[in-house]
């Protein structure tokens, strides 16, 4: 389930670049940006948006919001009507699970089923607005997008052990419906709002920053001064901010003047110059208190480590020494005079062939292993399982913002063909020239994130509203949300989108950039209340069947992490702590075993000790590229090496074998089961119901129920025949008092059986 991230072309461009001679020096006018004609101006994305009025409906009784108006007109203009609104306990599972990635309660069906009060669903939108929950839900969404990971990717995968306050930032932001705006202008340009004020007092605005350091680097030798590894850096921000910000694939315009869009070379490189003189950087936010207590912690483990370190190396010297020796006397006659002559009385030639020989001589982890007898191997191996072992509980490192900041200043030049060795023109920063109406002359990031975060923006509202329809829709207004370019999708529904993105920035009444409003807003409608079922409809599934008039709702898998949290919680074991360092799951080895290492491939993967860490939600999981979950990576969790804007959506063998036979599924089907056992007993009949309140939020029908007893009546007689064979039940030694192993046992097979239910991995 390893997939090694492949390089971004950029960097194999740009190493490959390095290889072609530079040529003379250019002059300033090179390059010369391209006109960009009227038509193009004309693009809908780069007009200002304009709040439409309501449109004209035949019948207009459905429509309750404009949404709804602006829907039910296209729908009227293609003949079709919208589809009935669905069941109470289809459409609470829907909007729990959209909101907080989570299933509703049994206690919370049960409330809302019993609630006849007219706005009792409204009552259940703004509980799930107001729970934590929510801000985990989005900011998911939002790491997708700017391809948040905490490792550098590619062969070394080096771990960012800050990167998760950043997680942390986008979490508490939209929890606190922090104006969109503010939130953008933070990450922009943190830093310089934080000038003037202790690191500890603007913790929030350094660790912002974060934004630009979410994609992968190529770390070659370590040396970020060089052109070529600065380029990269500053490659990767431009092209995140074009992706996430303003929807545009202006990373296109790197090499060359965009192939389709307005969008030049000299367009990119002036929007890099706002980020030209900036360094990675990481910001002091400790106390003096905090550190001194992590360097006793360290002192004191590394106490308890140096004595078995130096018995390893005690045990591996004899023969490093020997096996070295070997080395060098199986060398040609040349190369040992070489090596045996002093260092300072050597030829030239000489010094070539003692360099020449220093990789034949060097006496690898494996060669000392193998020549070490078994029962000392065996030693040394207990040894290394015990320095690993105490290394787990190492502390985490002092605070500290893994930032950027302004250094010093340094000219941007525009790149032929993307080359750093290879410089024209210089340039100033400025905006893309086909989004401005006259020349300004801006030259700071918060004049960038000013520009950006005007009202009347073409793109900025509009991009975020469309990611949000996105997540409640499962397709976007504009179907592609990272490209709002001439090659990009039009919209389906533009007035729609243009009434969305006003009411957003400058909305009639209420706070201007609340997220929470428009998600409110749209869950609301009776557009997103719909029946997800086509049997009413077999006309309209005819006449639109990829529904993007919407004429009913879209049935959507759950993601990666909703699916693994809901298992979680249906079984009781989730653990909602929010915050703090990511956690490292036990993982099997052939999952992490490819990390690149030059030492040896043990203590690789240190899990987080606390067990109870383990069960929290998918969000905290710790997100290395290079070693990836099989859960999640089987259920389509992106791979951050780009900004993800749509998950894919496959079907394929191995979701069903981790689902059944997973080590993860395996154990919450046994938690779930020793759950239901203490709660309503020995009883299968109750506890088949219990169990379906718990995974599907509903009873289940005469049918389910008959085929579950069935289940497990026989699941239990094969597991009995299993036992006398000598087959292990699995399960722990504290069962309900008069329990049945093999009961139980059976009822945890049945739990799993539901986890793999498409009702339980759908959205309804």
């Amino acid at each position: 389930m390893v997939r090694l991230p492949l390089p971004l072309p950029f960097s194999l461009l740009a190493f490959a670049l390095l290889l072609v001679p530079a040529g003379r020096a250019a002059e300033p006018d090179e390059y010369a940006d391209p006109i960009i004609t009227v038509d193009e101006k004309t693009h809908w994305s780069f007009q200002r948006p304009v709040k439409p009025k309501r449109p004209a409906l035949k019948d207009a009784k459905w429509a309750k919001s404009l949404i709804d108006a602006f829907v039910l007109a296209k729908l009227e203009a293609a003949g079709l009507t919208p589809s009935p609104e669905a069941d109470k306990r289809t459409l609470l599972r829907r909007v729990t699970l959209d909101l907080t990635g989570l299933p509703p309660s049994v206690a919370e069906v049960e409330a809302f089923l019993k609630d006849e009060r007219p706005d009792a669903y409204e009552r259940v939108v703004d509980r799930l607005l107001a729970s934590p929950r929510f801000g985990e839900r989005q900011a998911m969404h939002w790491l997708d997008v700017v391809r948040f990971a905490e490792s550098n990717g590619y062969e070394a995968d080096g771990e960012r052990p800050h990167a998760w306050r950043y997680r942390d930032y986008v979490v508490r932001s939209f929890n606190d419906d922090k104006p969109y705006d503010r939130f953008l202008t933070e990450q922009i340009a943190g830093d310089e709002l934080a000038k003037g004020k202790e690191p500890r007092d603007a913790a929030d605005l350094w660790v912002a920053t974060g934004l630009h350091r979410c994609g992968p680097v190529h770390m070659v030798g370590g040396n970020l001064e060089q052109d070529v590894i600065r380029q990269e850096l500053l490659t990767e921000m431009v092209n995140g901010f074009g992706s996430a910000v303003l929807g545009l694939t202006i990373g296109c315009a790197r090499c060359h003047d965009h192939k389709f869009d307005p969008l030049s070379q000299g367009d990119f490189y002036r929007l890099q110059a706002f980020f030209g003189s900036t360094k990675y950087t990481e910001v002091d936010l400790a106390a003096e208190d905090e550190k001194e207590a992590q360097r006793k912690q360290i002192a004191a483990i590394d106490a308890k480590t140096s004595p078995l370190k130096t018995a390893v190396q005690e045990m591996d010297s004899p023969l490093r020494a020997k096996l070295q020796q070997a080395k060098r006397d199986a060398l040609e006659a040349k190369y040992r005079e070489a090596l045996s002559t002093p260092s300072e009385k050597r030829t030239e030639a000489q010094k070539q062939l003692a360099k020449d020989a220093q990789p034949l001589l060097t006496v690898r982890w494996d060669e000392i292993l193998a020549a070490m007898p078994l029962l000392q191997r065996a030693h040394r191996t207990l040894l290394r399982e015990r320095i690993h072992e105490l290394e787990r509980h190492l502390p985490p490192p002092p605070a500290a913002a893994w930032a950027i900041q302004n250094s010093t200043p340094q000219k941007t030049y525009i790149f032929k063909r993307g080359n750093p060795k290879a410089k024209l023109s210089a340039v100033s920063a400025a905006f893309p020239r086909v989004l401005v109406s006259a020349e300004a002359e801006p030259k700071s990031r918060i004049e960038l994130a000013k520009w950006v975060t005007k009202a009347d923006h073409p793109l900025t509202a509009r991009v975020i509203v469309n990611r949000i329809w996105q997540q409640h829709f499962g397709r976007g207004i504009v179907a592609t949300p990272n490209d709002f370019g001439v090659r990009g999708e039009r919209p389906t529904h533009p007035e729609l989108l243009d009434w969305l993105a006003s009411e957003l920035a400058a909305p009639a009444e209420g706070t201007p950039w609340s997220l929470k409003r428009i998600h409110r807003t749209i869950v609301l409608s009776n557009a997103y209340k719909q029946s997800a079922t086509t049997t009413r409809s077999p006309a309209a599934a005819r006449a639109d069947p990829d529904n993007k008039l919407l004429w009913k709702m879209i049935r959507r898998r759950l993601e990666a992490e909703a699916i693994r949290d809901s298992i979680l919680f249906a079984g009781g074991s989730l653990n909602e702590a929010m915050g703090g360092p990511s956690v490292k799951v036990p993982l099997e080895p052939e999952v992490y075993d490819l990390i690149f290492t030059e030492g040896e491939p043990d203590g690789l993967w240190p899990v987080t000790p606390d067990p109870r860490q383990h069960v929290r939600r998918s969000i905290y999981l710790f997100n290395k590229r290079n070693v990836r979950q099989p859960m999640l990576e089987a259920f389509d969790q992106p791979d951050t090496l780009n900004s993800c804007a749509v998950r894919p959506v496959s079907t394929f063998a191995p979701q069903a074998l981790i689902l059944m036979n997973g080590p993860f599924v395996q154990e919450q089907g046994k938690a779930l089961a020793l759950r239901l056992a203490n709660e309503v007993g020995t009883d299968p009949v109750k506890q088949v119901e219990a169990l379906y309140r718990r995974t599907m939020g509903r009873v289940p029908t005469d049918a389910e129920r008959a085929l579950a007893q069935e289940f497990l009546r026989d699941q239990c007689a094969t597991i009995r025949e299993n036992v006398k064979a000598g087959q292990p039940l699995g399960l722990p030694a504290a069962l309900p008092k008069g329990a049945d192993p093999a009961a139980v046992r059976a009822l945890a097979d049945l739990c799993i059986v539901l986890f793999n239910a498409n009702e339980f991995v759908y959205l309804p």
